[in-house]
């Protein structure tokens, strides 16, 4: 079997790539932003619009950070469930974040769009409910690939029971913090 998502469990942790199969698309972008630099020198010296050029910079430059960025960054991303610090922690190649605390967790949700869908962590402390997007989006027509077909088989419900979540919880409601209609 072939390890989708570089998943790992052990029985204090869980640990995987949540976007390691999404494409960065550097190359595309780094040519959008080429010819978006192109047409805003075109245009500060054919129509004298100096503003233009200083926006095709702009925009030029948000196009490679962003490839640059999905490529070196985001599709190195390690999402890991701890029980022994009781922790979810996000790392990346700038560092480890803790996310939130394991005892917080409630459920894992699926979001649905009209095209697409993702899973994501509800988490409920005292004064807030908190969604943490634990996939990237999944378009509808890729259900039956073989990474979609892994991470509903196997790591979203070895999660829910790594995380106690197979006996659901029902939100309730403190008459403190709602307000009468």
């Amino acid at each position: 079997m072939q390890n989708y998502y570089n998943f790992t469990v052990s029985a204090s942790q869980i640990s995987y790539n949540p976007y390691w199969y999404e494409k960065s698309n550097i190359i595309l972008k780094s040519v959008l932003g080429i010819l978006v630099l192109t047409a805003g020198f075109a245009l500060s010296h054919l129509h004298n619009f100096k503003i233009g050029f200083i926006l095709s910079i702009l925009i030029s430059a948000v196009l490679v950070f962003n490839g640059i960025y999905k490529f070196r960054i985001k599709n190195k991303t390690t999402f890991i469930f701890d029980k022994t610090d009781g922790a979810f922690y996000k790392i990346t190649q700038l560092g480890k974040k803790k996310i939130i605390s394991l005892n917080n967790v409630s459920d894992i949700i699926s979001k649905s769009r009209s095209m697409n869908y993702h899973y994501s962590l509800l988490s409920v402390d005292n004064t807030r409910i908190k969604k943490i997007k634990l996939t990237a989006d999944i378009k509808n027509e890729n259900r039956t690939n073989p990474e979609v077909r892994f991470l509903e088989m196997e790591i979203i419900p070895q999660l829910e029971s790594f995380l106690n979540l197979d006996n659901k919880t029902a939100i309730v409601f403190d008459d403190k913090y709602c307000s009468s209609i």
